[in-house]
């Protein structure tokens, strides 16, 4: 508001003279809270929240909500779920489970193809109309950034999606094949900041670690793994130092057992299903520059305590609620069942 100048004519019984005003804010004594304080109250708020609302309040709360370490507190507080999606349609539901119950909820997002992989709430998919288009993308809060261009000749094997920790980036990790050989190669990219990208040394990797690439990948704890249960080894990158690291399975598969991969929190989770013995053998491994696998839980599968068939057949899917329920498939059909390995529940 600026100051102006009004006649001084009567108008009505009421005189107008010129008035002044300032543009200075007032000065309030009403105290602000800590920053550590505003910290921990804006960690609780939900993404969609902190990102639509809270961080155009001011420019404190704007540079608290963009700290890496917010980020990062901010995930440790969140509820690992379920993410299902539909193989036509592409839409999706999150399930979230409780002691005895589990919600469903539709997720707000049109996605063009089926998701490639996720990552702390960040999904990857594929553009509907040209393949070689890959976006990372945040269903709450709608942001979405693209991959450069990927410039190899070469046929795509996989994609993998982590997050280095130290500094909150998300690598975007593809394994791909020469058309004129049969070698494995590896390349990364910066998610938001890499303009082109970057390939990765694995020539010190043994030749039948490099044939895992075509297997199965899973992000976890600032690493991508690849195993497979055909392989008896698992091989690990190090999303933040670039380095490779290959290990021996803790068991190795039989004619009585199966053997499945399964991301645990941050850890590698291999679940030995005992065919003969009804029995499955939860092994974790924290660490892939310890080669320690650690025997976690031998969950016993009472089919009648279940309520299923003893013919049904059961394998492990995901873990949520914090690694303490592991969710399962049961037969052919899309029954699912959800166990938790603490209570038994």
């Amino acid at each position: 508001m600026t100051a102006g100048e009004v006649p001084n004519e009567r108008v009505g019984r009421a005189k107008c003279k010129l008035v002044y005003c300032s543009n200075k804010k007032k000065r309030t004594n009403t105290p602000s809270l800590p920053e550590e304080i505003i910290f921990y109250i804006l960690v609780w708020l939900p993404a969609d929240i902190l990102y639509n609302s809270m961080r155009y309040v001011c420019r404190q709360w704007y540079k608290i909500i963009r700290d890496p370490l917010f980020v990062k507190e901010h995930l440790l507080r969140s509820t690992t779920g379920l993410l299902i999606q539909e193989h036509f349609s592409f839409a999706a539901q999150f399930g979230k489970f409780g002691e005895m119950n589990t919600t469903e909820t539709k997720v707000n997002f049109n996605f063009p193809n089926l998701l490639s992989a996720t990552c702390d709430g960040l999904v990857l998919f594929k553009d509907g109309y040209d393949e070689k288009e890959v976006y990372a993308a945040n269903p709450l809060t709608k942001q979405r950034v693209a991959a450069p261009p990927f410039c190899f000749p070469s046929f795509l094997f996989g994609l993998a999606l982590a997050c280095a920790y130290s500094t909150m980036e998300y690598k975007l990790v593809c394994t791909y094949r020469s058309k004129k050989s049969k070698v494995y190669h590896c390349a990364m990219v910066t998610m938001g900041k890499d303009h082109a990208w970057k390939p990765i040394n694995c020539q010190k990797l043994s030749d039948p670690c490099r044939q895992i690439f075509r297997g199965y990948r899973f992000s976890a704890g600032g690493f991508i793994y690849w195993a497979y249960d055909a392989f008896p080894c698992v091989v690990a990158l190090d999303v933040e130092s670039e380095v490779f690291y290959e290990f021996p399975s803790p068991v190795v598969e039989t004619e009585d057992s199966s053997i499945y991969y399964v991301r645990k929190g941050k850890s590698l989770s291999c679940v030995v299903v005992n065919h003969y013995k009804g029995t499955w053998d939860v092994w974790v491994l924290s660490d892939p520059r310890s080669h320690g696998w650690r025997k976690l839980h031998e969950i016993d599968l009472d089919a009648q305590k279940l309520g299923i068939s003893r013919m049904c057949i059961l394998w492990p899917i995901s873990w949520v609620s914090n690694g303490d329920v592991l969710v399962s498939g049961i037969g052919s059909k899309s029954r699912y069942i959800a166990m938790n390995v603490k209570t038994g529940n």
